[in-house]
């Protein structure tokens, strides 16, 4: 049997306990072995770094990272024999078309081993996380363990999908979760049960508070989706400019004022200063979604004070801004006006979705990650606090000497 030497990140336990380290991997008889080829950093992963997580620290010494693309290298003798599917793929059988793992493949990978119910997933008590519980990509080499592939989380990637586009699934997944979960009401039957359409409404307008990759991605999928309108907020020339560049005329892009991290006065008064200009850009009507993409307090109070005051409207609250709303006005949110959904993780059958969507040329993610160009020669603390160009970085493997 193989043993690799594997160079990685390797996240001790504690905030800000990050080492390089070679570590030795080896591909038991149901396992896969995979060479990985680049894995963005995730905001949890930041989070982790930062502050530590009470889901992660017990399992350390662990490798984070799991927005990755890799190729097989190994595949272990057994791993046919796997066919009794679990998670996803409860109750069924996997077809050996799956099952036919080939040295060469490009794979990305599903890294909530989740358990299921009526077709949607269950965020408590998953049998294993991708960069918790197994180590994930910010290695040379990966393995992927029994759990991984009885889920059918191994996704095999199209050949006309680049690698960055391919370490963008996970995210945009989460994203198309979240779009696919805003309930729009369409009626209400004889008694007045409301009847609801899951997605973006159809030529509305859609405001997106944030500039990263995340954000980006939240434009391309609403675009796809019909949105009418969509506008994103930004804090500087620079983001303006890079999402302009990315999204063209997709978008209209509006330059907010920084403000501090607080419910003063000025803040609020700031704030309220935004609604006015977006409220005379929509003709007073604001917007039917809202996406909070940015890891923000303010920014989900904000985004409570966008909603469309004329109908209903659902907020996406996505990457970091479950915090304490001071100050915000949840008349909205009480009265029926309004939902706000959150999103942690994503189903397969939304990174399916992705996949898919991207393969057909639907969908096109390309320069949505960093230009700079990270390798596990750098320093671990300076991948995992950078703010690179605003967009996602991501350590590119290959370059690794």
């Amino acid at each position: 049997m193989t043993v690799y030497q594997s160079k990685a990140f390797v996240y001790l336990g504690r905030p800000k306990a990050i080492v390089r380290e070679t570590i030795s991997i080896e591909c038991g008889p149901r396992d896969l072995l995979v060479e990985v080829l680049m894995c963005g950093r995730c905001g949890t992963d930041k989070t982790i770094y930062h502050f530590g997580h009470p889901n992660v620290d017990p399992y350390a010494p662990v490798v984070l990272g799991h927005e990755l693309v890799a190729r097989i290298v190994e595949v272990g003798n057994e791993v046919g024999s796997l066919t009794e599917g679990i998670g996803y793929r409860e109750g069924h059988v996997l077809p050996p078309a799956y099952l036919d793992f080939r040295p060469g493949e490009r794979v990305t990978f599903q890294p909530r081993i989740a358990r299921y119910k009526d077709g949607l997933m269950l965020l408590p008590r998953p049998i294993a996380n991708l960069s918790f519980q197994i180590n994930g990509g910010y290695s040379q080499y990966m393995r992927v363990p029994e759990t991984m592939i009885r889920s059918e989380s191994v996704l095999r990637v199209p050949g006309n999908v680049t690698d960055e586009e391919a370490c963008l699934v996970e995210p945009a997944a989460c994203a198309l979760e979240s779009i696919f979960a805003t309930p729009h009401p369409r009626d209400v039957d004889e008694q007045g049960r409301h009847i609801y359409r899951a997605g973006i409404q159809p030529g509305g307008n859609v405001c997106i508070i944030g500039s990263g990759t995340v954000s980006m991605i939240y434009a391309a999928l609403a675009h796809l989706e019909g949105a009418g309108r969509i506008v994103m907020i930004v804090r500087s020339e620079t983001k303006k400019k890079l999402v302009k560049e990315l999204l063209g005329d997709k978008v209209f892009v509006y330059m907010a004022p920084r403000t501090i991290e607080d419910a003063s006065p000025e803040t609020l008064a700031a704030e309220d200063a935004i609604v006015h200009d977006l409220s005379d850009l929509t003709g007073g009507y604001l917007f039917d979604d809202v996406v909070a993409a940015c890891a923000s307090p303010a920014a989900q109070r904000l985004m409570l004070k966008l909603y469309t005051r004329e109908g209903y409207a659902v907020g996406a609250c996505f990457g970091g801004t479950h915090h304490l709303v001071d100050a915000a006005d949840l008349d909205a949110n009480h009265y029926r006006a309004a939902k706000t959904v959150g999103t942690s993780g994503c189903s397969t059958a939304c990174m399916k979705t992705i996949l898919t969507w991207l393969a057909s040329g639907r969908l096109n993610l390309r320069g949505f990650i960093s230009k700079r160009r990270f390798t596990l020669n750098d320093d671990p603390h300076e991948f995992f606090t950078t703010k690179a160009d605003g967009l996602k970085p991501a350590l590119y493997m290959t370059e690794v000497e």
